[in-house]
């Protein structure tokens, strides 16, 4: 479900029964001759549906102009960059207003430059800032330090961020290190064909579209295809982690007991 779709009554139900919201993130920067500049947007974009189509969860509009530092190309190649701490500033009052909402799980999908790229560094950051200020806001100052959170208490983990490839994807040969090669490329073709232009892809297409272990050339839908089942498998498992755990019967006994 989409959260731009939602109606009243559908949203209080995802609240009441705990789905996660899936917030895809990306950016604006030239992928080589023969992928759109939406790239890394699109890819968080198709995940998070994909794997809403599997479990119950809500789907946010995407943060679809994330910093880029015009490390690939500058604007004259439709490369669009923003000030990282503005980026930060506006994606903490969004994940602010998510948690005031009533989201118990806010899940931020980041694909751009990885975990340690400015990107998801501000994401993170944001998470923290708004995790701490939101609780003190609710529990008061020393809420942590007065007592130990109750069994359960998973507060800390209200929002979280995570790549696109996770690592029980990762295992499986799918890789975020590559910028418009085999990988972005092959996703591409996996979920969006219609938007790859291969034959543009000539002896002057740039360096890393040609490095080695990531050849653009090389890549098709259906490498594609597995690549998507591996990372939305892997994403529904991780997600499993966030239901709580039902006790065991023999559990159930014990704690009768007593």
């Amino acid at each position: 479900m989409e959260l731009a779709h939602l109606l009243p009554h559908e949203l209080q139900r995802a609240l009441a029964e705990g789905w996660p919201l899936l917030v895809p993130a990306g950016c604006v920067e030239y992928h080589g001759p023969h992928l759109p500049l939406g790239v890394d947007t699109l890819i968080v974009e198709e995940l998070v549906r994909q794997v809403a189509g599997r479990a119950d969860c809500v789907v946010a509009p995407a943060f679809a102009y994330g910093p880029t530092g015009y490390a690939v190309t500058g604007p004259d190649e439709g490369t669009l960059d923003v000030s990282t701490e503005r980026f930060g500033r506006h994606v903490k009052d969004v994940l602010a207003s998510f948690w005031d909402i009533g989201f118990r799980w806010i899940i931020v999908c980041v694909h751009h430059q990885q975990m340690d790229g400015p990107e998801a560094l501000s994401i993170r950051q944001a998470a923290a800032e708004v995790t701490f200020e939101r609780t003190r806001a609710q529990r008061g100052d020393a809420w942590w330090g007065k007592a130990p959170l109750a069994s359960g208490d998973r507060v800390f983990e209200r929002i979280q961020v995570w790549p696109s490839v996770l690592p029980e994807a990762a295992v499986q040969g799918v890789q975020m290190a590559d910028h418009a090669g085999f990988f972005e490329t092959a996703l591409m073709l996996g979920a969006h064909p219609e938007l790859v232009a291969m034959e543009r892809l000539g002896p002057g297409a740039p360096w890393f579209t040609d490095a080695p272990g990531s050849r653009a050339r090389e890549a098709g839908r259906e490498a594609g295809q597995r690549m998507w089942q591996a990372m939305v498998d892997a994403w529904l498992g991780k997600l499993t982690s966030l239901r709580p755990r039902r006790p065991t019967p023999s559990e159930v006994t014990i704690t009768g007991l007593f």
